[in-house]
């Protein structure tokens, strides 16, 4: 139940009527001071199929969105990250599973992350970004930061 005692919107009912709650995962537009953004490229599936994203990984129990951020660039990228904005929370699919999903807007002062999980990162210049081929969750994300200021 929500605080205001309505329906929580992360619960809902499996296929025999058992409640249960929406994972949620929080992602990050992780960009430097000089302009370039960080993007990974899972391990999964194997090439041609994979897509690039943005660094991205599940809120834990008791932890919000934006701590997750900053726990995921940690942990995942070995980087510190400062959230600068972030994004409301959309409903997707992402492997066969509905997901609440959080973007936020993030500055680092890093010159350098660690690969971690993902099979590659990179960091590209901002500019670039329509350069590469985005998963189905990162593709809205890209064409809205290309088509506001982040786009320059």
């Amino acid at each position: 139940m929500a605080p205001d005692g309505g329906p929580n919107p992360r619960r809902r009912s499996d296929a025999v009527g058992r409640r249960r709650i929406r994972p949620i995962l929080s992602a990050g537009l992780i960009e430097r001071s000089d302009n370039r953004i960080l993007i990974a490229l899972p391990p999964q599936p194997p090439r041609p199929s994979r897509l690039w994203q943005f660094p991205r990984g599940r809120v834990a129990d008791r932890e919000s969105p934006e701590e997750a951020m900053r726990r995921i660039a940690m942990e995942h990228l070995e980087i510190a990250v400062e959230i600068v904005i972030g994004q409301p929370p959309f409903l997707a699919e992402l492997d066969s599973e509905e997901v609440e999903l959080r973007f936020f807007i993030c500055g680092s002062d890093a010159t350098e992350a660690t690969r971690g999980p993902y099979e590659e990162i990179r960091w590209i210049d901002r500019g670039h970004l329509y350069e590469y081929e985005f998963d189905t969750i990162t593709q809205p994300v890209v064409e809205w930061f290309l088509d506001t200021d982040g786009g320059r």
